[in-house]
């Protein structure tokens, strides 16, 4: 495996749907690991949290997240990610974030929708602030 330069894994990241998996600490110390959907906006990746979910718990009590995207072929590329979460309730960011996913991952859906019912529903926006990044591609 060779490591993937800053425009390989930016690349990497924003290529087709693909699935990030996040992973937070529970209150009572268990590790908690789920997919999410996500952007890349800017030099930070954002994705929305549904109200009461044990993600924004987690969040809640300790800002530190740590993610992984991987592909699910050979030959096996991944990107993991380590930062700081910024959470909001602010309702330009849920939209904001809430249109992009649903461009990316929703392309039959009106954005503007989709990101309106993320904000009727309650919720929130994460932004991570990236601290460290691990990046392999299986080319090479």
């Amino acid at each position: 495996m060779t490591t993937m330069t800053d425009n390989e894994w930016r690349s990497f990241l924003t290529a087709g749907t693909r699935l990030a998996h996040i992973a937070l600490t529970r209150h009572d110390g268990r590790p908690h690991i789920t997919p999410i959907c996500f952007i890349l906006d800017g030099d930070e990746l954002a994705f929305a949290l549904s109200p009461g979910s044990v993600k924004g718990k987690s969040l809640a009590r300790d800002r530190r997240i740590a993610l992984c995207v991987s592909d699910e072929r050979q030959p096996y590329s991944f990107v993991t990610i380590e930062g700081e979460a910024q959470v909001s309730a602010e309702p330009e960011q849920v939209k904001h974030i809430g249109a992009r996913i649903a461009n990316r991952y929703y392309p039959s859906q009106p954005a503007e929708d989709f990101a309106e019912s993320f904000v009727q529903a309650g919720f929130t926006a994460v932004r991570i602030s990236i601290t460290n990044v691990i990046a392999r591609s299986g080319l090479g």
